[in-house]
């Protein structure tokens, strides 16, 4: 038994003759007729009566168009409730992003609030292949990297700063200079995750007179990255303010002149529904 057969049974019931049913549906009056017929010997028993008037419900024909109305309002109510429902995207996103980023990002996805953005940890390095394999939809990661190929839309660019615990020798400087920082250590990601990125600060740390150590922070966990840096005062990290998490025994301070710029964008593979949904904008070095 299909769909349209009860559908055609609904519209003979609700029009009184298969003349003015075959109108409505707009097929033959013979074929609506032969529809019928089949599906009185599918159900086995006999829904109408014919009548010189027209066609008339028996009483199992009643009983049957009660539960086809019950169930096509259902079938309606949940065609409508499947359409409101937000279609999820996939988006890459590199670890250390603020919230204020996946707020902008979600806004450039889908300023109406239609897609659902369903995100995935994935380092930036990765992001380009996936994007244009279309494994994921849209990607946010941190340049300079590879982006040839995707269209771009900036989510973020801030200042990095430096963070130290609230009782290192530093800390009760509201701003410091790159000679501060003379014989401290870097507490830094490992450079693979981003490659651009970290050689670009690098360079530019260098640039200002500070090359200093790092000490490699792989483990991603903040009661890590704290703990390392309250239990020693002459190690410190570079991070933006905004990523800088909420933390009494941590503090950020700006450093300058000319700090380096974490810039984060939000990538979709060119020539795709997504990228469309972005506005044409070329990759930019570090600043």
């Amino acid at each position: 038994m299909e769909l349209r057969h009860l559908r055609y049974f609904v519209v003979v019931a609700e029009a009184g003759t298969v003349t003015e049913a075959a109108r409505r549906l707009r097929i033959a009056q013979p074929s609506l007729s032969q529809q019928i017929r089949r599906l009185e010997r599918r159900i086995g028993t006999q829904l109408f009566r014919r009548l010189p008037q027209g066609m008339e419900l028996t009483e199992a024909g009643r009983l049957l168009l009660d539960g086809v109305n019950r169930a096509l309002g259902e079938l309606s109510s949940s065609i409508s409730a499947a359409r409101a429902e937000a279609p999820v995207v996939t988006v890459g996103v590199c670890r250390g992003v603020p919230q204020s980023v996946l707020a902008a990002a979600e806004h450039a996805i889908s300023p109406d609030r239609r897609l659902r953005p369903a995100y995935q940890r994935v380092d930036s390095h990765l992001q380009r292949d996936l994007l244009l394999a279309g494994s994921l939809a849209f990607g946010i990661l941190r340049m300079p990297a590879d982006t040839s190929g995707l269209r771009l839309r900036t989510v973020g660019d801030e200042p990095l700063g430096i963070v130290l615990h609230s009782r290192h020798p530093l800390a009760d400087r509201p701003r410091l200079t790159w000679p501060d920082l003379y014989g401290q250590r870097l507490l830094w990601f490992p450079s693979k995750r981003a490659p651009g990125y970290a050689a670009a600060v690098l360079t530019r740390l260098h640039e200002h007179g500070w090359t200093p150590d790092t000490v490699p922070d792989d483990h991603g966990s903040h009661t890590l990255f704290r703990h390392r840096l309250i239990a020693e005062n002459a190690l410190v990290a570079l991070r933006t303010r905004s990523s800088s998490a909420d933390d009494p025994d941590l503090v950020w301070r700006p450093v300058g002149p000319e700090p380096p710029h974490e810039r984060l964008v939000l990538g979709a593979a060119a020539g795709t529904p997504w990228a469309r949904r972005l506005a044409a904008e070329p990759a930019r070095t570090l600043t």
